[in-house]
């Protein structure tokens, strides 16, 4: 695992467990295994590594959704399926530790809200262009928004079945583009 990669899951387990203000870059570089100096070398404050795991995690989802996209690239609806299945899977592989901290640092660092603002202006300008009904893009839309929120917020109670409704969404524009 790289240095980088370390350091950012480091501050996420802490922010989950003590908190986004409690969180000191001393306890980042201990619990990364790393001295403060290794730290303080790929980010030289917490504001900017707090921003870097929200961009990393942009980027992320970002790539998730573009292989989607490159495995079925054509159809109604190709954009609004990967974002979907970026969805689900981002849920699936990370466990949201990263994702969840994403939360905390919202509250103590709105200048992190404008990334996200930025990312879902993106993202929606893309469903505009999917060849979909708005009403059908926004319901799968809000479906994977409120399942990845949910998951972030540690209330994964309903997450089955959000993601059974997912597919059953998907499956059913699937059988319209037919």
């Amino acid at each position: 695992m790289k240095t980088q990669d370390k350091i950012l899951d480091a501050a996420a387990e802490l922010i989950l467990e003590e908190g986004v203000s409690n969180v000191t870059l001393e306890k980042i570089a201990k619990r990364a295994e790393v001295s403060k100096g290794g730290l303080l070398y790929h980010y030289r404050t917490k504001e900017i590594l707090f921003q870097e795991l929200n961009l990393v995690a942009i980027k992320e989802f970002d790539e998730a959704i573009l292989r989607y996209i490159n495995e079925k690239p054509s159809g109604r609806g190709a954009y609004t399926r990967a974002y979907a299945m970026a969805t689900l899977e981002d849920i699936q592989r990370s466990g949201t530790h990263r994702s969840s901290a994403l939360i905390s640092i919202f509250s103590d660092h709105p200048e992190i809200m404008s990334i996200w603002k930025e990312g879902y202006a993106r993202w929606q300008q893309q469903f505009e262009q999917d060849d979909l009904d708005w009403k059908e893009a926004a319901t799968i839309r809000f479906v994977c928004d409120g399942l990845w929120f949910n998951e972030m917020a540690g209330t994964a109670s309903t997450s089955a079945f959000a993601a059974d409704l997912l597919h059953s969404l998907l499956a059913r524009m699937e059988e319209k583009g037919e």
